[in-house]
């Protein structure tokens, strides 16, 4: 997995320029004991597409949930202030239990739809209110996210 990800970072990173890159992460979640980050990459200025980890128990044992993320922007300039889709499509490790999903032997898919607002501020720092669903094939839950991050 690992040098699948430092392959599309080397794929992307070749013909890119100023703020077609987007790190974020999402503080209230390393209360939770997840620290987690995300990056992006703008395919168009109205959707960007990324990978996010999060390291579930601080990573304990190999506890994590990553998945692949893609935004929308409906306005067609999603590295300005915005209203944004985020769609994420992950995989909860093996061993690993997150609310009551549980994955035992085998990873167990989870998904999430939110939509919300992103401010780009000056300096290019970014801070998000989003808010939707996260769910399995067993399982459905209220979500919420405030992500902050930094577009490059």
């Amino acid at each position: 997995m690992k040098r699948v990800i430092t392959l599309l970072l080397i794929l992307y990173s070749a013909p890119s320029n100023a703020q077609n890159w987007h790190l974020n992460t999402e503080p209230v979640y390393f209360f939770a004991k997840a620290p987690n980050l995300a990056l992006d990459y703008h395919l168009s200025s109205s959707v960007a597409l990324g990978f996010q980890y999060s390291a579930l128990d601080w990573g304990k044992n190999g506890s994590n949930l990553s998945g692949f993320q893609m935004f929308y922007s409906r306005t067609g300039e999603i590295a300005t202030s915005s209203e944004v889709l985020k769609v994420y499509a992950g995989l909860l490790s093996r061993q690993t239990t997150l609310l009551k999903i549980e994955a035992k032997e085998d990873p167990v898919p989870l998904f999430e739809i939110l939509y919300g607002y992103r401010w780009v501020m000056e300096g290019n720092f970014t801070v998000a209110v989003l808010a939707g669903t996260f769910f399995t094939s067993k399982h459905i839950y209220p979500g919420i996210s405030v992500p902050v991050g930094y577009l490059f």
